[in-house]
């Protein structure tokens, strides 16, 4: 549980401490953006490999709950979604991507992707769900442990993200945030945005479908733990 713990606690650090604050624009401009990029990435999967080996390693017989059927059909209704969200994410052009800022002046007004009017952030939302959903199906400490650092991490990221273009005066940008919202639907229901059945991308949504009915089906050969 120690090396869970550590690696959990230092793949936040790396990701909020040195990606989200003035260390990062040092590193970048000691050793280029390039460079800084290619080493926080193969940074952060070392770490996330330890978190993923320390994990399947561990006893999870201790709850803090007992799952329950509710619990798993819960789980159930979020991962289509969660899949569903990125996938959209995935497949659509998104400023706030890394190095797809000058995306920002393709994609305001009418030109907006569907599932930008949903969450500006639909890959940090999908995994939040994603590791949320775990956590409803399993129920020990482990994965409390390992799974509430990926929500964690994807729900403060999606705020950094913002925070870090708080100060931008790009009339694009400022478009951009006018019309999209952090949390999903957020922007609609408050007439910032419009979402109309034009808007959705059902390639995307077929794929995160397909994807999660392949992940539910092998669920058992991906992790040992059948869903069936």
């Amino acid at each position: 549980m120690l090396t869970l713990s550590l690696s959990c606690l230092l793949f936040l650090g790396t990701h909020l401490v040195v990606s989200s604050t003035g260390l990062r624009a040092w590193l970048v401009g000691v050793v280029g953006e390039s460079a800084y990029l290619a080493g926080y990435s193969i940074c952060a999967l070392v770490i996330l490999g330890v978190m993923i080996d320390s994990y399947v390693a561990l006893d999870h017989n201790t709850y803090v709950w007992q799952p329950t059927v509710g619990h798993h059909l819960t789980a159930k209704v979020i991962m289509p979604v969660a899949l569903v969200l990125l996938a959209a994410g995935l497949m659509s052009k998104n400023p706030t991507g890394v190095k797809m800022e000058e995306v920002v002046h393709q994609v305001t007004g009418y030109r907006m992707p569907g599932i930008l009017k949903v969450t500006r952030h639909p890959v940090q939302w999908g995994i939040l769900l994603w590791a949320v959903a775990h956590l409803f199906a399993n129920g020990d400490v482990a994965s409390i442990v390992f799974f509430g650092t990926l929500a964690l991490l994807s729900g403060l990221g999606s705020i950094a993200m913002d925070l870090k273009r708080r100060h931008l005066t790009d009339p694009d940008w400022l478009e951009f945030y006018s019309q999209t919202s952090n949390i999903p639907f957020a922007g609609v229901v408050t007439g910032k945005s419009r979402l109309a059945l034009g808007d959705i991308n059902w390639v995307a949504v077929s794929v995160g479908l397909t994807l999660y009915a392949t992940i539910y089906y092998f669920h058992g050969l991906i992790s040992g733990v059948s869903v069936l």
